[in-house]
Formats: C-alpha cells, sequence, structure tokens
C-alpha cells in the first residue's frame, strides 16, 4: 500500500496547561500497587484556539508499579468566555533520562455552542511533573 493512501499525521497544538496539584490520600501496597489520589488546586491553559482556568474540583487517580505509574484524571476547565468544559484522561508515567515523563490520551466534554467542536477531538499530551505541579501540551490530530 502506498503513502498517499496513509498519509503521515499532523498534530495541531491545542494547548498548554499548567496544574498544582496536592496529594490528598494513599493507599500502600494495594493488589494493584500503591494507590496516590491528587486534587486539582488549580490552574491555567492557553492555546491558539482554548485559553482559561483549571478549576479546583479535578482529581488525578494514580496507580504507582513497580515499571511507572498510570494515571486517571478529570479536570473542570472553564474558557476565557465563561464555557465550562470537562477534561478527562488516562495515560502513563515514567522514567525517561532521569525525568518523569508523562504520556496521556482524553477527551472533551463540551456544551453545544463555540466549543461543541471538541466533543470529536481525541486529544493526546505529552508532560512534566513536580512535587506540587503538572505541565501538559495538548494535541490533536489535524
Amino acid at each position: 500500500m502506498s503513502d498517499e493512501h496513509n498519509p503521515q499525521p499532523a498534530l495541531e497544538l491545542l494547548f498548554t496547561m499548567s496544574a498544582q496539584t496536592k496529594l490528598t490520600r494513599s493507599v500502600r501496597e494495594t493488589q494493584l500497587g500503591d494507590r496516590m489520589i491528587y486534587d486539582i488546586v488549580g490552574g491555567s491553559f492557553e492555546g491558539p484556539h482554548l485559553t482559561g482556568t483549571v478549576h479546583g474540583s479535578g482529581g488525578d487517580w494514580v496507580t504507582r508499579t513497580a515499571t511507572g505509574s498510570r494515571m486517571n484524571v478529570r479536570l473542570l476547565l472553564e474558557t476565557h468566555d465563561g464555557v465550562s468544559l470537562l477534561l478527562q484522561y488516562t495515560g502513563r508515567a515514567f522514567q525517561a533520562d532521569g525525568k518523569v515523563r508523562l504520556e496521556v490520551a482524553g477527551n472533551f466534554d463540551a456544551p453545544q455552542g463555540p466549543y461543541g467542536w471538541l466533543n470529536d477531538v481525541q486529544a493526546f499530551g505529552q508532560g512534566d511533573v513536580a512535587e506540587d505541579w503538572v505541565r501538559y501540551r495538548f494535541y490533536r490530530f489535524k
């Protein structure tokens, strides 16, 4: 099969997001690994078509194993013009070149209107983490 029938995908930046996190609970040595629950304290996002704040009503449920971590995140975003959006993503965290690397994929739940197009977006993200914050770059296929 030729490449003309399978073009290489191009990515478009949706936004860059930074959020402050706070470890609220941990359950050690479960059958799946250590479970860590992080509250999202707040943050912001900015991109070519989306800008706004990350509200403090979200969370990140992390399962840590010997080889890395699995994340299950739910966030409430508010655009610069006051529209609420839900973003849910899952992914993994692992060590690469001495740093923690985050790779995620997720979906939006948006009301009809100017942001309704987000309901058809499969978002992909890469991120960095520190003790009390995360920073992601979210993309979609063009």
